[in-house]
């Protein structure tokens, strides 16, 4: 699916990696992991074709979507629209990410260009902080998303500060720690949830139950998409 050997991956006169050797089977999802400014988004972008490497090879199958940390789409495109132009005209949008692209907060824009990358069959999917910005139902929603699209024969690769959420099982490639290693990792079933969260936006109200863990990154995700919070408390 995705071959990279002798990799070199460079930011302007900085060598981030040197003589890198990847493989991503289809199905197969891989957590590209390791410290702020190791070098794991120019990966991606190497990866990608973003950016070309500094030295090296990589064979990516004839299908592949990126998406970027934060995303950039003209303010006047629909959001519709755009899937249409990636292949994706037939998903159906929810109504309050079916608007123009600069109405969309920085999570709902990054939920829409998710479901594009998600929605092409096999493949290769590569994501950089896909969680960030999202509230807790689109965390889960991108969780089953990644399942799914590595279920359908995609290879998916990511990266993220936080958790790796309810994904069955990864791959981590440790990076910026002397070589490069992979890890197989499963997953380890969610702690129960400890706090509720009621969210308030005019007349709707939501309600979410998480861990303490999850519960800064579930507000700060709420607050960017224009929620109020009502209420946080302790469940018994």
């Amino acid at each position: 699916m995705l071959r990279a050997s002798g990799l070199t991956v460079a930011r302007g006169r900085r060598v981030l990696l040197e003589a890198l050797d990847l493989e991503v089977g289809a199905g197969e999802v891989v957590h590209v992991a390791g410290e702020n400014g190791c070098g794991k988004s120019s990966l991606l972008r190497v990866l990608a074709g973003d950016v070309a490497p500094r030295r090296g090879e990589i064979r990516r199958p004839a299908t592949w979507a990126y998406v970027p940390e934060r995303m950039a789409l003209p303010d006047s495109l629909p959001a519709q629209r755009w899937l249409g132009m990636l292949g994706a005209a037939d998903v159906d949008l929810p109504p309050e990410l079916d608007r123009r692209c600069g109405a969309l907060s920085k999570g709902q824009l990054q939920r829409v260009a998710l479901t594009a990358a998600l929605h092409r069959p096999g493949g290769l999917v590569i994501l950089d902080e896909p969680w960030s910005g999202l509230d807790v139902t689109a965390r889960e929603w991108l969780e089953r998303g990644i399942t799914g699209a590595a279920a359908g024969g995609a290879a998916v690769l990511f990266t993220d500060h936080g958790r790796t959420g309810g994904l069955a099982a990864t791959t981590r490639l440790v990076i910026g720690d002397g070589a490069p290693r992979r890890e197989r990792v499963v997953a380890t079933p969610p702690p129960t949830a400890a706090v509720r969260i009621v969210l308030a936006r005019g007349e709707e109200r939501r309600e979410h139950q998480v861990t303490t863990s999850e519960r800064d990154a579930v507000l700060a995700g709420a607050l960017s998409d224009g929620w109020g919070v009502e209420r946080v408390e302790a469940i018994d």
